[in-house]
């Protein structure tokens, strides 16, 4: 018996650290594929702009090389720093959202205040708040005292956070942000235990909160119509996904290839942020769109490998979430670039164009590939 006990141990062993392992490496590479497409799409625009074809990739590069450092030292950092830095990442998280009150700190771009300036730093507080939201969960759904059954001791405070969070980026607007954190908090109530008949009711009154948010913004309602029939709506948003259709169209199976794309030629907006999918897919083809969705269904796999190997409730919790906030933006991103989800100013993780967004990515990876590690660590221990 002791035998079949240590043999398992060391096949848990083994397995947190391929895990682990495996995640990081699929991480490193899409993130290499996002640096090859911020060049490619944004190569032209920087060169208009800033007279530097190199300004976007050379920041992406710099912020990829500070995440990838990260992922190092949280290799090797206590692991109980992690929890305890729920409730001050919590705190400055909604003081962070809540700077959108103050004029001055702010930077408005499209009519949304998305970005806070600090220093010589512009900071987007959403990117913070996905991250804080999910270590508050899991702290929060494993707790003894949690009882997933009682609406008031088990259920109210995790709607109650994410209702404050959901409040502020309402005001910026961020409704996409808002979209996502509730997937991620419904996809974690329920992995906790939660009652069928709280899910639909929830599910029903979000439903009814999305129609009203519609008709309430005249732009939304827009978006909705414009991804309903883009061709008819070419002024009023169907541009957009248009252009993302001829890019993937023009790539067809190998792609024109690398620095070949017309899309980027100021045809399609926002190409090196939140429509790059579209640029990798015109300069790579099918194959390239193809080898992005793989490596996010790994990243997924391994996530939630690790959060069924993990014996406790912490860790099962907080793997779940991370993966599920991973998988959940990226298919929201694939989903606007590819027409099947109406536009959504989301970036797809560690690809897209973006300091805020690629830092917390790299952070959560380095969390979750912790966790792999944590396996080999618990089979020591037991």
């Amino acid at each position: 018996m002791e035998q079949i006990e240590s043999t398992n141990s060391q096949e848990q062993k083994c397995l947190g650290f391929s895990y682990g392992t495996t995640l990081i490496m699929a991480v490193a590479f899409l993130t290499g594929l996002g640096l090859l497409g911020i060049y490619a799409a944004s190569s032209i625009k920087g060169a208009e702009q800033f007279k530097d074809a190199f300004i976007f990739l050379r920041k992406q590069a710099l912020v990829a090389a500070f995440g990838f450092a990260l992922i190092f030292i949280f290799k090797y950092i206590p692991f109980h720093w992690i929890k305890k830095s729920t409730v001050p990442l919590l705190i400055i998280s909604i003081c962070l959202l809540a700077l959108i009150l103050l004029p001055g700190f702010y930077i408005k771009v499209a009519g949304a205040s998305r970005w806070i300036r600090i220093g010589p730093l512009n900071f987007q507080p959403a990117e913070l708040a996905k991250i804080s939201l999910v270590l508050f969960l899991a702290a929060n759904l494993s707790r003894t005292t949690c009882y997933i059954d009682k609406f008031v001791s088990g259920i109210l405070p995790n709607i109650l956070v994410f209702g404050v969070f959901a409040g502020l980026l309402l005001l910026q607007p961020d409704f996409g942000s808002i979209v996502l954190l509730f997937l991620v908090t419904m996809f974690m109530l329920f992995t906790a235990g939660v009652t069928r008949r709280f899910l639909m009711v929830t599910m029903s009154g979000a439903l009814a909160a999305f129609a009203g948010l519609v008709l309430w913004a005249p732009y939304r309602l827009n978006r909705i119509l414009s991804f309903l029939d883009p061709w008819s709506e070419i002024k009023r948003g169907g541009f957009q996904i248009i252009q993302s259709y001829l890019g993937f169209q023009n790539g067809n199976l190998l792609g024109v290839g690398l620095g070949e794309s017309q899309q980027k030629r100021f045809f399609l907006p926002e190409a090196h942020t939140d429509f790059i999918l579209s640029v990798i897919g015109e300069e790579l083809g099918l194959i390239g769109v193809l080898l992005v969705i793989f490596l996010f269904i790994c990243i997924a796999y391994l996530g939630f490998k690790i959060a069924l190997l993990h014996t406790q409730r912490y860790k099962k919790f907080l793997a779940f979430g991370l993966t599920v906030l991973i998988t959940a933006q990226a298919t929201i991103n694939m989903g606007v670039a590819m027409g099947l989800l109406p536009t959504k100013g989301i970036p797809l993780p560690f690809v897209s164009s973006g300091a805020s967004s690629l830092t917390i990515f790299l952070i959560t990876a380095a969390i979750l590939a912790r966790l792999g590690y944590e396996l080999s660590s618990e089979s020591r221990s037991g």
